[in-house]
């Protein structure tokens, strides 16, 4: 994220891989709107079926990931706004901020609201201006962030798997903890191998990767409430300091000194 505090672009893949995606997260917001595909769509343990012209809403540090049903060509729009160009206009956050509420505007909803019309315009804008910072398109992601806003209600989401969901959703509230594969699977009935095999299919990450991205996401927010690395490292629920840095330099590529 540069200084404009957002930033948009289309993609587009001949030939989507799964093994091309895989789950992350970011600090962020995201706004994705899938435009073509055989795909769906998955944010922490909800899962959502797309259609052309839906919309994503993905709130920062959430855990998110395209998934591809078969290897059909694939495009899509996305648009990033860092939490600091709220500083504007703060009541334009509100939507990213309900964490309980599900993440998905309907492609329907995306056009009867105008959403789709501005975003349409914001690519225009940035074509004839050559800069996607340009005063009318920074205009336009306000008027967007605003639609947004103006929807009721996102759509709920769907599992096709049911112990997945309880899985990953026990995962997410006693990550902190002590969590083993054997653990999970006593608790959950499931075997070690069918467990490893559908969470990696579904999030493109195994279980102690899972765990240990939240945790490392955890810390960085500690970090920043002024705590030191040490208590950061122990709030996020790494066993020692040591396994925390050995994480965090594998998947940053830089000391957590940094953070």
């Amino acid at each position: 994220m540069d200084k404009y505090d957002y930033s948009f672009g289309s993609f587009t893949y001949k030939t989507a891989k799964n093994d091309d995606f895989y789950l992350h997260e970011h600090s962020e917001y995201e706004i994705y709107m899938f435009l073509e595909g055989d795909s769906k769509y998955i944010v922490e343990n909800k899962n959502y079926s797309l259609t052309s012209g839906d919309i994503i809403i993905i709130r920062k540090h959430e855990m998110h990931r395209v998934f591809h049903n078969s290897p059909a060509k694939y495009s899509r729009f996305v648009l990033s706004v860092s939490p600091d160009f709220f500083k504007t206009c703060p009541e334009y956050e509100k939507a990213f901020l309900k964490s309980d509420t599900g993440n998905k505007i309907s492609s329907e909803t995306v056009h009867s609201s105008g959403i789709y019309d501005a975003i349409s315009r914001l690519l225009k804008y940035a074509e004839e201006s050559g800069s996607i910072h340009s005063p009318a398109a920074c205009a336009v992601v306000t008027e967007i962030l605003y639609l947004i806003n103006r929807v009721s209600s996102f759509e709920t989401p769907y599992f096709t798997n049911s112990t997945l969901k309880e899985v990953i959703g026990y995962i997410n509230n006693n990550f902190t903890g002590e969590i083993t594969l054997d653990l999970l699977c006593d608790k959950f009935f499931i075997s070690k191998y069918h467990l490893c095999r559908i969470f990696k299919a579904a999030t493109g990450l195994t279980v102690q990767e899972y765990i240990r991205d939240k945790r490392l996401i955890l810390a960085s927010e500690i970090k920043k409430e002024g705590k030191t690395l040490s208590e950061a490292a122990s709030g996020a629920g790494f066993s020692s300091y040591s396994s925390f840095y050995r994480f965090y330099v594998k998947k940053f590529g830089k000391n957590p000194k940094r953070l």
